[in-house]
């Protein structure tokens, strides 16, 4: 084999191991973006809940006293 095939067959090789890795590290980041977005949607939700919620009472304790 020459220099040029023996670097070229380095190269691959080492490509066909860093590529995998890469890509699921990548993915792993990700998901927990995606996660991490969801748990923020979620408390997002539960104080709107909350505030409608308290809304209403005070609206009900409103309308009692006019």
């Amino acid at each position: 084999m020459t220099t040029w095939q023996i670097i070229l067959t380095i190269i691959i090789i080492g490509l066909s191991i860093i590529m995998p890795i890469y890509y699921s590290y990548k993915k792993k980041i990700e998901k927990r973006r995606l996660e991490q977005e969801l748990k923020e949607g979620r408390e997002v939700s539960e104080r709107e809940k909350i505030r409608v919620h308290i809304d209403s009472i005070n609206d009900k304790f409103r309308n009692k006293h006019k």
